[in-house]
């Protein structure tokens, strides 16, 4: 089996999240970055590059609506916890954990999304189990293909 995937729609703009602070170079890099992990998929009908792809938009969706500045969050977050002080950015960091404050912690769930059915061949686990698949005997019949 072949690993092919369209990689076409594959574009990082200066309009990502974080991309307004990192020159062009570093831009084409993540691209040849993401490319050559797309390439990484198998040609299945689920566990695919546009799978992965998806998971990665639900959970960078998922961490902005986290880390948006709610006034209504803020100032009750702020009227509970006014010895925390006025400073909103340092308590919202509290309440989410440090999301909200750090680019790693986010590239690095957008990326787990991204990468987390590489090379999956699409066979569930039960099926490689029953087969003796010798990816089934490795992992020891658990968790076979994850």
């Amino acid at each position: 089996m072949t690993n092919t995937c369209d990689t076409s729609g594959i574009q990082i703009t200066s309009n990502s999240h974080y991309a307004p602070f990192a020159p062009n170079y570093f831009i084409l890099q993540l691209e040849n970055f993401v490319t050559t992990i797309a390439s990484m998929y198998r040609d299945n009908s689920f566990h695919n590059f546009a799978h992965a792809s998806h998971v990665t938009m639900s959970v960078t969706k998922l961490l902005s609506r986290v880390t948006t500045h709610d006034t209504a969050i803020d100032n009750n977050f702020q009227a509970k916890n006014s010895q925390a002080g006025p400073d909103v950015s340092h308590q919202l960091h509290e309440y989410t954990y440090g999301i909200t404050s750090d680019p790693i912690i986010f590239f690095a769930c957008a990326l787990s999304a991204l990468i987390h059915d590489v090379d999956h061949t699409g066979v569930p686990n039960s099926t490689l189990i029953k087969e003796n698949a010798r990816i089934a005997e490795i992992y020891r019949n658990k968790s076979v293909a994850e």
